[in-house]
């Protein structure tokens, strides 16, 4: 249903399926049906509120585009503010994109006013091929001048290393520019992502100075249909300004290229600056905007 209504970003089942098992979260999820046939659907979302007691509630609604007018979509979002109140939640968060006039329309009548807003690149491979090769050279011989070694999970040999990039990564999730309580998933739940169909633990990328994981970066395959994308930059406190987001980056668009893959998306939160500047750097252009809006319930 999401992919019949915006089917320039088609969403891959199997991601979808694990997004949905995500323990870390409390989940309602409904269907709306036309007779027998499945046309809609409305999820409701959130942290336990013994982690983060903030009272945000994700309402996010898909309809297929013959059943999509303003009247369905408000149903939708009306049983969703529903179903987040019984779920103790005290402000909704929709979000929708820029260049949906007819669902920004329906939550603006609904009260929800625009917090934050996600930009969506994209980048060309096979035209920016030979400068990307040309830039990684130059980041990994600074990455050997540091003593930073940029290598894959799989042939990283350390002992401890889920561990330790688990912690550096839940670190730096908790420095993304964010209005709700930033809360990092459990290391179970990371290995469970490790462990899924679009991860691969030979194209996730980390750097380490000496004993330490100081970055990561990788990108999602989908095992279905949809568009390879970044799933996860992030560098430790201690160690940004030194080169190692870009080296990362650079490192996964290179396997990228030589695995055959045409293009790669990836999305940023439009304050978070240095990631930005890097986009921009890298060659992406922005393909759309998801804006976040709040209400209280």
């Amino acid at each position: 249903m999401w992919t019949a209504e915006y089917p320039d970003t088609p969403e891959d089942p199997s991601l979808i399926r694990h997004w949905y098992a995500d323990g870390d979260e409390v989940w309602a999820r409904f269907l709306a049906y036309a007779g027998e046939q499945p046309v809609g659907f409305t999820v409701a979302h959130h942290p336990p509120w013994e982690l983060a007691d903030d009272g945000y509630v994700w309402i996010e609604t898909g309809i297929v585009p013959e059943h999509r007018t303003p009247v369905n979509l408000d149903l939708l979002y009306a049983f969703g503010k529903e179903r987040a109140k019984e779920s103790g939640g005290r402000v909704g968060i929709a979000e929708v994109r820029a260049d949906d006039p007819i669902h920004l329309a329906v939550v603006a009548d609904r009260g929800y006013q625009e917090d934050r807003r996600q930009r969506f690149w994209e980048l060309d491979l096979v035209a920016a091929r030979k400068r990307l090769e040309e830039l990684a050279t130059v980041s990994r011989q600074r990455m050997v001048e540091q003593g930073i070694v940029v290598t894959t999970l799989a042939a990283d040999p350390h002992p401890d290393k889920y561990r330790q990039t688990y912690a550096m990564s839940s670190e730096a999730e908790l420095d993304v520019p964010s209005t709700k309580t930033m809360v990092p998933p459990s290391f179970e739940r990371v290995q469970e992502w490790l462990d899924s169909p679009a991860v691969h633990q030979d194209r996730f990328w980390i750097a380490r100075a000496g004993d330490e994981v100081t970055g990561l970066s990788t990108l999602e395959y989908p095992v279905e249909r949809g568009i390879v994308g970044t799933a996860w930059t992030a560098v430790g406190r201690d160690h940004r300004g030194r080169g190692i987001a870009r080296a990362l980056k650079l490192a996964t668009l290179i396997q990228a290229i030589e695995l055959g893959v045409d293009r790669v998306r990836t999305d940023n939160d439009s304050q978070n600056a240095p990631i930005l500047h890097l986009n921009e750097e890298l060659g992406y252009r922005i393909v759309l905007e998801v804006l976040s809006l709040n209400r209280q319930l």
